[in-house]
Formats: structure tokens, sequence, C-alpha cells
């Protein structure tokens, strides 16, 4: 009798492992499945306005303000920027006008 039970024991445990791994299976795919179908509403709505999606906006930023910290760009550094050869460029200042005019002085109250 306890032969037939530890059998009958070992048999559930395993119908119940393999039911627990489908599950599980099932549940990994669905969720590839809704992300794949994401990443190719956000491709196709790239496609159609011509905009990038903003978490790729975002990390483009991020990566350029991340330049800055990556070897050989800091100040005195042995590696140098391709458009930086030292020369220096003299430009003509000028004045810049505003189109604004110029507020008049408040008047005094004193008589």
């Amino acid at each position: 009798m306890n032969v037939l039970f530890e059998f009958a024991t070992g048999v559930l445990r395993g119908v119940v492992k393999v039911a627990l791994l489908a599950l599980t299976v099932v549940f990994a795919l669905g969720v590839l499945c809704i992300a794949l179908t994401l990443a190719l509403v956000a491709v196709i709505r790239f496609l159609l306005t011509g905009r990038k999606p903003a978490v790729f906006a975002t990390f483009t930023r991020f990566n350029q303000a991340a330049q800055q910290f990556r070897p050989g760009n800091w100040p005195g550094g042995a590696a140098r920027n391709a458009h930086d050869n030292g020369d220096v460029v003299d430009v003509q200042a000028h004045e810049v006008r505003t189109a604004v005019r110029p507020l008049a002085p408040p008047e005094s109250t004193e008589r």
C-alpha cells in the first residue's frame, strides 16, 4: 500500500511540475509577443510621423551628455578631438540690436 501511495504522489508531483512549466512558458511567450507588438507599433508610428520615439530621443541626449566623460575628452588629455587643431579663430564683434523699442523712463510723481 505504501508503494502505491508513493507512486501516486510521484506521478501527481510530476504532473504539477509539467503544468507549472507549461504555464511559465505560455506567460513568457505572451510577454514576448506583447513586447514585439509594442515595438512594431513604435516602428510603424516612427515611419508614418517621421519622429523618433521619446525613448530613443532621451537615450540620445544621455549619450551626448555622457560624451564629455569618455576617455580622451578631458581638457589637457592626451587624445584631442579631430576638429581641434589648436588654431585660435578671431571674429569681428558687432552689436546685436533688438526689434523691441526700449521702455520710456518712469514719470516722476513729484510736483
